[in-house]
């Protein structure tokens, strides 16, 4: 009876050893943690059916600078519900013909998080006010958009946008 018992323990021991040390020895993975999922708009602004230009805002918190309005998608909301808050927060303006334009989620996008931004085309037919994060919101004309002073990837953005308005490509961003 002896040599059975230390049969079946030596058994035991070969299959299950493995097992309980190769789950010993995994390190403790970081806790699951996902981009911020953001919304911008590129609105342009209209006047008498006249294209003014579109709409940047100079941003009342860090990182300063000036951007294309938008903000972050809260948990329950769609992002093309979340854009329009955004839009009526941060530079008081209604959107008209939404569109979805791109998606950004280079994760050095953005210095301070890993996000994950959804660009959208947009149109409005009156000037913006700032509100929210914004310390100031302005129509720019597409010739004098100030290239080097725009925070985050916003001048990958636009680049992309004025390549779209030139024909370059149709909605869809070519080599996402």
């Amino acid at each position: 009876m002896g040599s059975i018992c230390k049969k079946y323990l030596l058994f035991l021991v070969v299959v299950f050893a493995p097992i309980i040390g190769s789950a010993a020895d995994q390190t403790a993975k970081a806790p699951h943690k996902p981009p911020i999922l953001t919304t911008t708009a590129i609105i342009e602004v209209f006047d008498h059916g006249q294209f003014k230009g579109i709409v940047l805002i100079e941003r009342g918190k860090a990182p300063f600078g000036k951007a294309i309005p938008g903000g972050k998608v809260e948990y329950g909301e769609t992002v093309e519900n979340a854009v329009r808050r955004e839009m009526l927060e941060e530079v008081n303006l209604e959107l008209h013909d939404l569109q979805q334009f791109h998606v950004y989620s280079d994760p050095s996008r953005d210095f301070r998080h890993h996000s994950v931004e959804v660009t959208h085309l947009a149109k409005a037919f009156k000037s913006p006010t700032a509100g929210d994060d914004a310390a100031k919101a302005f129509v720019v004309k597409l010739e004098d958009i100030p290239w080097k002073e725009l925070a985050f990837d916003h001048a990958q953005i636009l680049q992309d946008y004025l390549e779209y308005k030139n024909g370059k490509y149709s909605i869809a961003v070519a080599n996402p």
